[in-house]
């Protein structure tokens, strides 16, 4: 199968989507609470957690003190005679039929080989919770020492240990899942080396183009690993009943994709599993598949309702962060502002399994300017430290850290405006990504041209800031993902609208959906309901990951509303006995056009549709759609900084957003994306990074010492909404919930540099590493 494409699409029901864009609407594009929000504020919300099943049973996991070694012996004895205990497993008692040793969701318990600090080596199943911690003490393991490799430039050496017994291949399903990227480009492979995959990308002659270039710049950045920061930690219920019919509830952003993964492992048949996508408390890419095997397995064992909670520091440990990132980079520009050559190397800490989203970062890093001639080489290297994986725009704040301080300092040096330089630059329409593909309709122009009419910058142009005070910005893009969604719109008998869809809820995109389906039917937005549901009951939708869920379920609820609309329009036809292009809808009414006396309600409609003898089939619109051209998303950020030159402290004093949304559907959840994903992108620039020390041991596993951004931390700032039309969106929307975390640690750094003189190249900018770059802490290194 050829890998998705920027320039096909194929989305049944949906013969011409460029005529959905029309100037004005009614309920599309005007801000609207989240429908859920009564329910999460008051407590009434049910998440995992709160979960209680007839005679469950409470899990708990021991995990690995050390980062490698051999499992010698692990003595249980002790824990099962624990009061309470049910039973104690370690790898070989779970009844697993199909496990790829390249998977890390697979490897629910090690086996003979522990790959990194926090790793689950053995489970303990009691009748409470607290019965199971004390049981974890009483397991007994014997480990034998084995070479801990944490460095990556050094994992990379010929001379370096092996992180892990060697894999045949990469599993990168889960990349593919936030963008389709991760398909359009040939990876190699490594079978005996830390070194698990390659890519090289050339376009020209790089050659050439540093010979044609007046200024050549050359740097190493690096950005730590850093926690996707959900509020709720991993959690599933599993519960295998007499039949043989395994039922999960969990929180995850793809249910569909978890029943499809459990099914695979286990051996069933998915019309004998059953996943509910419970509330979310948050995901960021981190909530795929790492709870929910263990517990089936545990349940399928037992016969019992089995869960499964972890605790915060559990998560911190053993969860999937998003990767360290190396980018080395070396870039040629003329004179005027020309660009003409980068060479990039770009080296990925995937933890200890393949799959980090080093294809992104390469995509990317060359992917937001007009390099004619270019060489990017890309690493994915394999480390003793938990693996990682997707966190919002996977690989974009590696990415553009490195290219927009590259940027920022190649404008510096020229002495050019920094908005100017990139506007000179910029891709736009037709512009080749990396791997040759052309660019659809984007809008990085556009959120350029309005970061500088914004009032923060023009204060910058003025001198209006105070001493020891900068303000600049960076541009991020992100290129999506695709894939197929169903939905389906009901007409109930009292003539409301349900929506049905099988999407997990992370953001209030189901708000989205009723203002999609209210538009369509010009139906009051109370009068449209979302219903979602497990896999066995709801139509089927890809991950909530990659930007896709409005841009793919969106598209599906939008052929879905207009399905129903004809024919709400064909029975109105009918009944008035009047022609159906003169039937027009309004407010819940059918109606003539050219005798506004001819009318009935939906109720009417209802009641002969589904009551007893009606004279109707059912209301019921289907959408199905299978998106493959992706919708880019640009954002331009900009802050204002104020560093104390004494103590390395920086304060973030205002900052300002533009973002093409192409259409927002719900302008409301559309700033706040764009806010949230600031807060995170200056939370990766200046304060979080999961720590490890020499022998692989986490260092930061509480929220005591892992720093996150807080309220205090982040000023309000103004978010601008740039629409450039996507005309493969439903009303033209495109992709929101990524691209507003790339920018974020690159404005920072670039503002910095304005306002110290000194270019610090690693994130988090911290205190010590600002006063180091300072000339003022000489004898500091980091741990």
């Amino acid at each position: 199968m050829d890998p998705p494409r920027l320039d096909s699409c194929t989305q049944e029901s949906r013969p011409n989507p460029e005529e959905d864009i029309v100037a004005s609407f009614t309920y599309v594009g005007q801000p609207t609470p989240r429908l859920d929000t009564p329910a999460k504020v008051t407590g009434e919300a049910q998440y995992t957690a709160d979960l209680q099943l007839p005679r469950m049973l409470h899990a708990k996991v021991l995990r690995s003190p050390v980062a490698h070694a051999l499992i010698k012996r692990i003595d249980t004895s002790k824990a099962r005679a624990h009061p309470g205990v049910v039973t104690v497993v370690t790898a070989g008692d779970l009844p697993a039929k199909h496990l790829n040793p390249s998977t890390r969701a697979h490897m629910m318990l090690a086996d003979r080989e522990v790959l990194y600090y926090g790793q689950a080596v053995a489970a303990v199943v009691a009748q409470t919770l607290w019965q199971a911690e004390e049981a974890l003490d009483l397991i007994e393991v014997e480990y034998e020492p084995l070479p801990v490799v944490i460095d990556p430039i050094e994992a990379m050496k010929p001379d370096s240990p092996l992180t892990r017994t060697p894999l045949k291949e990469a599993d990168r399903s889960e990349e593919r899942e936030h963008s389709a990227a991760a398909a359009t480009a040939e990876v190699e492979d490594k079978a005996v080396s830390n070194v698990s995959s390659h890519i090289n990308i050339t376009r020209g002659d790089v050659a050439v183009g540093f010979g044609e270039a007046d200024l050549v710049v050359e740097q190493r950045y690096r950005v730590g690993m850093v926690h996707q920061g959900y509020i709720e930690p991993h959690v599933a219920v599993a519960d295998y009943d007499t039949v043989g019919n395994l039922h999960v509830w969990t929180s995850t952003q793809g249910q569909f994709s978890v029943r499809s993964e459990l099914a695979r492992v286990y051996g069933l048949p998915e019309n004998r599993v059953t996943v509910m996508g419970m509330e979310s408390g948050g995901g960021f890419g981190g909530k795929m598949f790492n709870s929910q095997l263990l517990p089936a397995g545990l349940s399928m064992l037992l016969r019992r309702p089995v869960k499964l909670a972890w605790t915060r520091s559990e998560d911190l440990k053993s969860a999937v962060p998003a990767p360290q990132a190396i980018i080395e980079l070396r870039t040629g520009v003329k004179k005027d502002g020309t660009l003409t050559a980068l060479d990039a190397k770009v080296i990925i800490d995937s933890g200890c399994f393949p799959g980090g989203p080093m294809t992104s970062v390469c995509m990317l890093v060359g992917g937001y300017y007009r390099f004619p001639n270019l060489n990017i080489e890309g690493f994915e290297v394999v480390t003793n430290k938990v693996s990682v994986g997707a966190y919002r725009a996977p690989g974009a704040p590696q990415a553009t850290f490195a290219i927009e301080s590259q940027m920022d300092a190649m404008a510096k040096a020229l002495g050019l405006d920094p908005i100017e330089f990139r506007l000179k630059n910029a891709v736009k329409e037709g512009d080749l990504l990396p791997n040759g593909r052309p660019y659809p309709r984007i809008g990085a122009v556009e959120c350029l041209e309005a970061i500088q009419k914004s009032s923060l910058w023009q204060r910058r142009k003025a001198g209006e800031l105070g001493p020891n005070r900068a303000v600049n910005m960076a541009l991020s893009g992100w290129l999506g993902g695709s894939g197929s969604s169903a939905a389906e719109v009901l007409l109930n008998p009292d003539g409301t609208m349900a929506v049905e869809v099988g999407t997990t809820d992370i953001t209030g995109v189901t708000t989205s959906f009723a203002q999609i389906a209210a538009e369509v039917l010009q139906l009051p937005l109370d009068r449209v309901g979302v219903r979602t549901g497990d896999t066995a009951s709801m139509p089927y939708s890809g991950v909530s990951a990659g930007s896709r869920t409005t841009y793919s379920t969106g598209n599906a609820v939008l052929a879905a509303a207009k399905d129903a609309r004809e024919q709400l329009l064909t029975i109105g036809a009918n009944r008035l006995e009047v022609p159906k292009d003169d039937l027009d809808m309004s407010g819940g009414r059918i109606f003539s056009k050219s005798d506004p006396s001819k009318a009935l309600t939906f109720a009417d409609i209802g009641r002969l549709s589904t009551g007893f003898g009606g004279a109707y089939i059912p209301v019921i619109g289907r959408g199905l759609v299978n998106i493959r051209r992706q919708a880019p998303g640009f954002t331009v950020q900009a802050v204002e900084v104020e560093v104390d030159p004494e103590t390395g402290f920086v304060k973030v004093i205002d900052g300002v957003v533009a973002q093409d949304v192409g259409k927002a559907i719900n302008p409301l959840a559309v700033e706040g994306q764009m806010q949230g994903g600031l807060m995170q992108g200056l939370g990766i620039g200046l304060w979080e990074e999961m720590v490890y020390d020499r022998e692989g041991i986490l260092r930061n596993p509480t929220l005591l010492d892992y720093r996150q951004p807080t309220a205090m931390d982040i000023p309000p700032f103004e978010t601008i909404l740039v629409e450039v039309p996507n005309p493969e969106g439903p009303f033209g929307a495109r992709i929101v919930g990524e691209p507003a975390i790339g920018p974020g640690a690159a404005a920072v750094a670039n503002a910095i540099h304005d306002a110290t003189g000194v270019r610090v190249t690693t994130t988090p900018i911290t205190a010590e590493r600002l006063l180091h770059a300072m000339g003022k802490l000489q004898e500091w290194e980091r741990e």
